[in-house]
């Protein structure tokens, strides 16, 4: 089931799903998945450029690099 939907600064859409974050076009089309071993509960983007972005798993946390950086959570 889809979860922790997020939008990027391109308007690409990042949503937790079955095999990790999986990542849409703003026009829908499927851009692909960001794979994680483990089932995704949520994400967010970090660190001052906003480009790493921090996955929270079933039993661990995960960080990865992405290209366009993510919007600024609000507080």
């Amino acid at each position: 089931m889809p979860d922790g939907m997020k939008i990027d600064t391109a308007g690409n859409l990042y949503c937790c799903g079955p095999g990790g974050i999986h990542v849409f076009a703003p026009d829908a089309t499927a851009l692909g998945v960001i794979k994680v071993p483990e089932l995704t509960g949520n994400f967010c983007w970090g660190d001052d450029d906003l480009k790493n972005l921090f996955i929270t798993a079933s039993t661990s946390l995960y960080r990865t690099r992405v290209n366009t950086p993510g919007t600024p959570q609000l507080r």
